[in-house]
């Protein structure tokens, strides 16, 4: 099979005696620290749900609030993480300063991973709780399906460019949604879109890159998707995201039961 899209990480991965191949991951923590392709700086208090995902106070994924003690987001981004290793910093459009840290209890990836990230999420639950204000504020997920050609918000601290700058500030931008059929037709073989895929298309030049990975898709205030994969970056083929509303029963049993 004939791959169109640039590979850029090939290790080896095990979730629940399963063998998980992150060779498609195409927007993956090790490349992050940078910004959303033709996106512009995020207001002040745009998006209070945005989180970052945080190894020695250095952001690698975006996640998004869903309770004062649940974020969500890539399973590609915790796989092979410990949950002592980690943080989640919240409150803030700079990672780096002006925020809050919490440190992480308890990591879930979807059981159900598979090779080309079918099933791409995680929950985390926080140690403690996290303190709600204006600046942070959980977002509720939702369980309907997005209509084609829906205007949605991404948000994140993604690439401007492949092997772009790394702005410290927030990056929002609105992209348009694209039936799966559509998706599965521009990709064809060169990769897998699966149900549990929601997808993206813009012009050239928009769209997420490496470091959004993780973070949350927006549509009528409610999280539709999780950044998965994509051909990097906004090249004018789709981003693809974990589709919240196919994996919604997942992400409630294993977060309101815990």
């Amino acid at each position: 099979m004939k791959l169109i899209l640039v590979v850029l990480c090939c290790v080896l991965q095990t979730i629940a005696g399963k063998h998980i191949s992150s060779e498609p991951i195409l927007f993956p923590p090790q490349s992050s620290l940078t910004r959303i392709v033709g996106g512009v700086d995020a207001e002040d208090g745009a998006a209070p749900f945005q989180c970052s995902l945080q190894l020695n106070e250095t952001h690698f994924c975006g996640c998004a609030i869903i309770s004062d003690k649940w974020v969500v987001t890539a399973a590609h981004c915790v796989v092979g993480e410990t949950a002592e290793n980690l943080e989640v910093y919240v409150g803030s459009n700079d990672w780096k300063i002006g925020g809050t840290s919490y440190r992480v209890a308890e990591i879930i990836v979807h059981e159900e991973l598979s090779s080309f990230f079918a099933n791409d999420i995680a929950v985390i639950r926080v140690q403690g709780s996290i303190t709600l204000n204006d600046k942070v504020q959980t977002i509720e997920y939702s369980s309907e399906e997005v209509p084609d050609g829906a205007v949605l918000q991404l948000t994140g601290w993604g690439r401007l460019q492949a092997g772009g700058v790394t702005p410290q500030h927030l990056q929002i931008i609105k992209l348009n949604a694209v039936q799966t059929e559509k998706c599965r037709e521009i990709y064809s073989s060169s990769a897998p879109v699966h149900d549990s895929h929601i997808c993206t298309l813009n012009k050239v030049g928009e769209g997420a890159c490496n470091g959004d990975s993780g973070g949350p898709l927006v549509y009528n205030n409610k999280l539709v998707g999780i950044v998965s994969w994509g051909a990097p970056c906004a090249i004018g083929k789709p981003d693809v995201f974990a589709k919240v509303a196919f994996l919604f029963n997942w992400i409630k049993n294993n977060t309101v039961s815990n």
